[in-house]
């Protein structure tokens, strides 16, 4: 998914384009017994309510391109889209025609909400467990005031609670993805950096393990963008891509700093005031250090977060993204930068322990996919007939539960 490159969320809308919705509540209840609460099949409903609007509103790119009514601005955001694509299944190893290759205008700024909570003394993300699904480290919505609200329950209850607004996320291959507005108008190189992060997912995708997946992919969105660039000659494009590589390190570097002085901080046993006290100094010299970080970038970068008021939701979020990507780094360096490779030698890569910060519980094995723009009409039905398809139903209303979303990744502005 997409946050500021720091990060991204999720949301649930509820459409009149979704006829099925009012049924699905009590089939999904029907199908899993007394283990579903109303306020988990309510969540499902939502999920696949705003997964369906996306489906329904959807238009073949070429129709698009052809309506004398498109903007010339969609009609070269979306020529660039098709560019990128092409580029993705001939040089990156990625599915590039497996989705995108249709538009959705949602008419809002997000697709989705996220959010993601912690104690007010752990570096430990809230679970959410989900009988179809698991147990996920993040919440996600198709509407704004559904994660609102639940920030709200949460604050009450001494969380410190991050929410933040998602404006590309995958469903891995399940429908195929449209291209939506809340993320066409990108600067081509940052559309780029979308795509291939998404179609990484559509690739490689371990069920359960946040931490892999967003590190594989923003280490091949990072290599395939500057491949792209390269490839086009748009050598002063890439120094300054490199660039913004670089300062996006920085400002890694200064998370993981924070990080570790909280954690030890969490692990003292002073006394809650006192810590809470010692809490609000660290993260005021982080807020200081991106100042620094802002002034010697020239000005430009990190806006958003210098009036941010930090707390461990912000920092839970964002070591999701790039805890390890050094590992995938290295794994691309040792296959000569050959793809193919890279992506078979990663697939058989040991899962790093990381209990405090990845305690998702894997899924069962992925049943072959079969993506299907009709998925909702396909999951609801499956759900009402309660046969075998039910296995595959749960992992097609994963909806908003796929994946960890990276919406405030954009909100660093790196360049």
């Amino acid at each position: 998914m997409e946050i500021p490159h720091p990060v991204e969320p999720l949301a649930g809308d509820f459409t009149p384009a979704m006829p099925r919705l009012p049924i699905l509540f009590p089939a999904l209840s029907a199908a899993c017994g007394l283990l579903i609460s109303c306020q988990t099949a309510q969540f499902y409903g939502q999920a696949i309510g705003g997964q369906w609007e996306i489906l329904s509103k959807s238009r073949p790119i070429p129709a698009v391109l052809a309506d004398p009514a498109t903007s010339p601005a969609v009609r070269r955001q979306l020529t660039t889209v098709q560019q990128i694509r092409r580029f993705a299944t001939a040089h990156l190893s990625l599915p590039g025609t497996a989705s995108y290759g249709k538009y959705t205008d949602l008419g809002r700024d997000h697709v989705v909400w996220v959010l993601y909570a912690a104690p007010e003394f752990s570096l430990k993300p809230k679970t959410w467990h989900y009988p179809l699904i698991g147990s996920m480290d993040y919440r996600g919505y198709f509407r704004e005031q559904a994660t609102v609200a639940l920030a709200q329950q949460l604050r009450a209850q001494h969380y410190d609670v991050f929410v933040g607004g998602v404006d590309a996320y995958s469903t891995l291959g399940w429908f195929h993805d449209p291209i939506l507005n809340t993320f066409l108008d990108y600067p081509d190189i940052d559309l780029a950096e979308t795509l291939f992060h998404e179609l990484t997912h559509h690739k490689l995708f371990h069920w359960g393990d946040t931490l892999f997946n967003e590190s594989l992919a923003n280490t091949v969105a990072e290599e395939g963008v500057q491949r792209w660039l390269l490839a086009a000659g748009r050598l002063t494009d890439l120094r300054q891509y490199q660039g913004r590589l670089r300062r996006r390190r920085e400002f890694y570097h200064e998370i993981e700093r924070t990080r570790t002085q909280l954690a030890a901080l969490y692990a003292s046993g002073q006394s809650p005031a006192l810590m809470r006290q010692k809490k609000a100094a660290i993260l005021a010299t982080l807020r200081d250090h991106f100042r620094q970080l802002h002034r010697r970038w020239g000005g430009h970068g990190l806006e958003a977060w210098l009036h941010e008021n930090l707390n461990n939701g912000h920092l839970v979020s964002l070591s999701l993204y790039a805890d390890e990507m050094p590992r995938f780094q290295r794994l691309l360096a040792d296959s000569g930068g050959d793809l193919d490779l890279f992506f078979k030698r990663a697939d058989h890569l040991k899962p790093v322990p990381i209990p405090a910060l990845n305690p998702t519980k894997p899924l069962p094995p992925r049943l072959k996919r079969q993506p299907s723009d009709a998925g909702v009409n396909w999951a609801v039905q499956a759900v009402l007939r309660g046969d075998a398809l039910l296995d595959r139903c749960r992992l097609r209303l994963q909806i908003c539960e796929a994946r960890l979303p990276r919406a405030h990744l954009r909100r660093c502005r790196f360049g």
